[in-house]
């Protein structure tokens, strides 16, 4: 258990030295030398733990993967079941994204921008696709393959979030969400074969969580079941 500690200051330690470098000078001049320096730790402590800086700067999302996979299961349980799960990755990844504005601001458009986008995309499209596969199991087959449905769900969240952070988020993290589902939901209702559903009254239209499924994918995948 200390040793479990020791390795995950030490890590902490050489993430919080590239974050605080990356603001300072941009990720694209940063060097290992330069994070060994800040965090005070040798070389082979380094290599010990990752590969190069690419792999450090990935390591920051890894609690927004535990979040992630957490509420995959949870989706998944609650299609199995029958039951409004109540997680929203879509508004979950604004939030983050407004509270680490000034890092993501600072890689976006450059190199480690590209980088840690088509890494979330990859990850977000690799969580997302057993979800709809698992939505659209017990009907017909839809319009449009599942695999192109959930590459063009994530490529339009990130092309938003992208705009929105160019714009210096001008709406809150909330609002985002509400638009995205506002834009998005049609397509996913296209591209399942399934007619539009009407918006359930007994809906609390603050209720951003719960309701974002309830609406989004609850209504359209399991009606009718």
């Amino acid at each position: 258990m200390k040793n479990d500690r020791r390795v995950s200051r030490t890590r902490r330690l050489m993430l919080d030295a590239l974050m605080a470098l990356i603001e300072e000078r941009g990720y694209e001049k940063i060097t290992v030398q330069d994070i060994l320096d800040r965090a005070d730790v040798g070389r082979s402590t380094f290599y010990a733990h990752f590969r190069d800086k690419d792999e450090l700067l990935l390591s920051w999302f890894e609690h927004l993967r535990e979040l992630f996979e957490l509420q995959q299961q949870d989706l998944l349980a609650a299609r199995r079941n029958g039951s409004v799960p109540g997680v929203n990755m879509v508004l979950d990844l604004f939030r983050h994204t407004a509270e680490h504005h000034k890092l993501y601001k600072a890689v976006a458009g450059r190199q480690s921008g590209e980088m840690i986008l088509k890494y979330l995309h990859r990850y977000l499209n690799g969580l997302l696709l057993p979800v709809f596969e698992e939505l659209s199991r017990s009907r017909r087959e839809p319009p449009v393959p599942v695999e192109v449905t959930v590459n063009f769900l994530v490529s339009t969240l990130f092309s938003l979030m992208t705009w929105w952070l160019d714009r210096d988020m001008p709406y809150p993290a909330e609002k985002m969400e509400e638009m995205f589902r506002t834009l998005t939901r049609p397509a996913i209702e296209a591209a399942l074969g399934t007619p539009p559903a009407e918006v359930p009254e007994a809906v609390n239209k603050n209720d951003t969580v719960g309701g974002f499924y309830r609406l989004f994918i609850d209504s359209v995948c399991c009606a009718g079941r």
